[in-house]
């Protein structure tokens, strides 16, 4: 009986041994994971802000372009003639 708890208890001291360096490896995966993710995340807002500045400043060329006096006379001239 005495052999069977000692080798019961090295069994359990080496399985909680083995689970507590998995979940340690596995933890470090996830965190290495997360931050290339964050990463990512942060290089596409920035690529995305970028975007929409443009985008912001042709609205205001067109813009410009469409209430200039010049552009509004052309567009009543040319519907005059046709």
């Amino acid at each position: 009986m005495g052999d069977i708890t000692a080798v019961l208890i090295v069994a359990i001291v080496f399985s909680f041994v083995s689970f507590s360096v998995y979940l340690k490896y596995r933890t470090e995966r996830l965190r290495s994971g997360a931050d290339q993710l964050e990463s990512g995340l942060l290089d596409e807002n920035i690529a995305l802000k970028a975007k929409t500045l443009e985008l912001e400043r042709r609205i205001q060329v067109l813009e410009s372009i469409v209430t200039d006096k010049n552009f509004r006379l052309d567009q009543e001239i040319n519907s005059l003639s046709g």
